[in-house]
C-alpha cells in the first residue's frame, strides 16, 4: 500500500469529521467517516498492512477529538480485525457489503465507547448518551454504499498488493 495516498486519504477524512460532519448530523449523530476510511482499507488493504493502517486512522482520530486516547484506536483495530478475518468471504465491490460491514463496524465501535463511557464517566455519576453513539453506526452504515464506492474508483491510486502479489 502507498503510505502517502493512505495519509492523504487519513487527512481528507479527518477534515470531513471534523468540519463537515456537525453540519449534517442526524438525532445529534454526526456520520463518522474516518470509520469508512477504516472499513474501505480493511476491505482492500492486505492482513498487517490493513491491521495497522486502521489503528493508525483510529489515533489519528483520537488526536483531534476530545475523548481518551488511544479508545478509538483500539475501536477501530478491534473493528479491522472483524472486518480484515472476513475479507476474503465478501464481495468487496457489493454496496450491501458496504453497507453490512460499516454497521457492524459502527456497532463494536459503539459499543467499546459506550462501555468505556459507563466504567470511565468523564464526570462522577454522570454517564454520555448511548444512543448517539448507534445513531451515528446507522448513519455512517446509510452513506457507506456512496463513499466506499467512490473509494472503490480510486483504488488503484493506494496500489494495494493481494498476498499473492507480494510472492
Amino acid at each position: 500500500m502507498r503510505w502517502l495516498s493512505f495519509f492523504i486519504l487519513a487527512y481528507i477524512a479527518l477534515g470531513l469529521d471534523a468540519g463537515l460532519a456537525r453540519a449534517i448530523e442526524w438525532k445529534a449523530a454526526p456520520p463518522d467517516f474516518v470509520l469508512l476510511a477504516a472499513v474501505f482499507i480493511a476491505l482492500c488493504a492486505p492482513h498487517d498492512t490493513a491491521l495497522l493502517a486502521c489503528f493508525i486512522l483510529g489515533a489519528l482520530h483520537d488526536l483531534t477529538g476530545l475523548g481518551t486516547l488511544g479508545l478509538l484506536a483500539f475501536s477501530y483495530g478491534i473493528a479491522a480485525v472483524f472486518i480484515v478475518s472476513i475479507q476474503q468471504a465478501v464481495n468487496r465491490q457489493h454496496p450491501l457489503a458496504h453497507f453490512v460491514l460499516t454497521g457492524i463496524a459502527g456497532m463494536i465501535v459503539a459499543v467499546i465507547v459506550s462501555l468505556h463511557g459507563w466504567i470511565r464517566p468523564p464526570l462522577p455519576g454522570v454517564h454520555p448518551p448511548v444512543m448517539p453513539l448507534f445513531y451515528s453506526a446507522i448513519y455512517s452504515a446509510i452513506l457507506a454504499p456512496f463513499v466506499l464506492a467512490a473509494l472503490q474508483k480510486i483504488r488503484g491510486v493506494f496500489h494495494f498488493q493481494t498476498s499473492r502479489g507480494r510472492m
